[in-house]
């Protein structure tokens, strides 16, 4: 059910189907729409049973003819850094700004491309040069660039854990956006766009979610997450997984994927959604 960037699909869910457990959605966004009042948002992720998750990182590089080849670097990079982006109200972009924002780096901001792949595209054509790719997209294109010196990775965005604490994406053995910014300035991220940041990380950890109507009932709602949970552990699976995409899924079923859920919303208090809605206005 394409549209509205998800937004359509997740509103019939939310407002259409039966809460019989013979309906699902299953979505890559919705957080942020929600969190910035974004038009067309009718549905409300709290009241709408969880039923599992997917996270995957991203992966930020910097295009390598700034210099910047160490952590510290970053502050005062040979030429401007110009960021590539989607939409200004994507995760992706905000997370690249915010970075940079808390870090105290000035930047030019071109938005608007379609895929992870022009992005590269713009990057190599001198377009851009400060980008960010999810760890899939990132293992097949990005690394190659990496490898050829082009690009330098820096960071990953890391994931949110159930607690809603910001790890590492255990498929990259980069520092987190937390770790890369305390090794730079001593300090924590910290303000507004500090737990703004930790929206970002949640949203990655839910990066392809399962939910069903409200007023599901409980006990179909644990069938179908015995049914998710089941079929990650399956050894069968794992080895489909390894053999097409390269690495094992990092999963969140059940209890866990609602304390995800819980945590994006807990930090998007009134200063952080002001924060955010400045940015994409800018």
């Amino acid at each position: 059910m394409a549209g509205g960037g998800g937004n359509i699909g997740i509103n019939y869910v939310y407002e259409i189907a039966k809460p019989d457990g013979l309906t699902v959605g299953v979505f890559s966004g919705g957080y942020l729409p929600q969190i910035l009042g974004s038009s067309g948002v009718r549905f409300d992720l709290n009241t709408m049973p969880i039923i599992a998750g997917v996270g995957e990182t991203s992966v930020v590089y910097i295009k390598a003819d700034t210099g910047v080849k160490a952590a510290a670097d970053i502050l005062k990079p040979l030429k401007p850094i110009v960021i590539g982006g989607f939409t200004r109200e994507s995760n992706k972009d905000l997370a690249l700004r915010m970075a940079l924002d808390l870090l105290g780096v000035p930047y030019r901001y071109v938005t608007g491309y379609g895929g992870e792949a022009d992005l590269r595209l713009a990057l190599q054509r001198g377009e851009i040069n400060y980008a960010s790719e999810g760890l899939t997209g990132y293992t097949m294109g990005g690394a190659q660039l990496a490898r050829e010196g082009i690009v330098v990775p820096l960071y990953q965005d890391g994931l949110a854990g159930p607690q809603g604490d910001i790890v590492r994406d255990p498929r990259t053995d980069l520092p987190t956006f937390r770790e890369f910014f305390r090794t730079v300035k001593k300090a924590e991220p910290s303000g507004p766009l500090g737990e703004a940041f930790k929206i970002s990380g949640a949203v990655r950890s839910m990066g392809r979610y399962v939910v069903a109507p409200p007023k599901t009932p409980g006990t179909v709602v644990e069938i179908l997450r015995k049914g998710f949970r089941d079929t990650f552990e399956d050894p069968e699976f794992k080895a489909e997984s390894e053999r097409v995409l390269r690495f094992q899924l990092v999963s969140f079923v059940g209890d866990d994927a609602e304390k995800v859920n819980a945590a994006v919303f807990r930090s998007a208090t009134v200063p952080v959604r002001d924060a955010l809605k400045k940015m994409t206005q800018q």
